[in-house]
C-alpha cells in the first residue's frame, strides 16, 4: 500500500496507507482500503509563522487500524511530501527502545560491574580496604 492524502467530501484530509478496491467484473473503483489512517490537522506557530502539521485518530471511539471508504466519499487523492510521509511513518510506527533486563551485574546507570574471581565468600575483594 502507498501512503496517500485523501480529501473527503466533507473536507477532511486523511493520510493513510491506501489501496484501491475494484469491482472484479466492471473494473470500476468502488472504494479505498485505508491502513493506519490519520486525520491531518494544521496550525501556525505564532512566533515563526510556520505551518505545523499534526496527526490525529480518524475515529476516536474505534481501535480499528484498517477499513474501507467508499469511492464516492473521496474527492481527491494526493501524493504527500516526503517530509510529511516521514512524520506520518514516525507517528504511526514509532521506533521502540530495546528492552533491557537488569541483573545483579548491572547498576542503574547502565555500567557493568565486573566480577572478580578473587571475590571471597563474604562478598569483599582482597586488597580493598574501607
Amino acid at each position: 500500500m502507498a501512503v496517500k492524502v485523501l480529501v473527503t467530501a466533507i473536507g477532511q484530509h486523511v493520510i493513510a496507507e491506501t489501496k484501491q478496491i475494484e469491482n472484479k467484473e466492471s473494473k470500476e473503483i468502488v472504494g479505498y482500503w485505508l491502513g493506519k489512517p490519520r486525520l491531518v490537522f494544521y496550525g501556525r506557530d505564532e512566533e515563526t509563522n510556520e505551518i505545523q502539521i499534526n496527526f490525529g485518530s480518524y475515529c476516536l471511539v474505534s481501535a480499528e487500524e484498517e477499513f474501507s471508504v467508499r469511492a464516492d466519499h473521496v474527492v481527491s487523492i494526493l501524493e504527500p511530501r516526503a517530509d510529511v510521509v516521514e512524520g506520518y511513518t514516525n507517528f504511526t510506527t514509532p521506533v521502540e527502545a530495546p528492552e533491557v533486563e537488569l541483573t545483579d551485574d548491572v547498576n542503574l546507570d547502565g555500567e557493568v560491574n565486573e566480577l572478580s574471581s578473587d571475590t571471597i565468600e563474604d562478598g569483599t575483594s582482597p586488597g580493598l580496604t574501607d
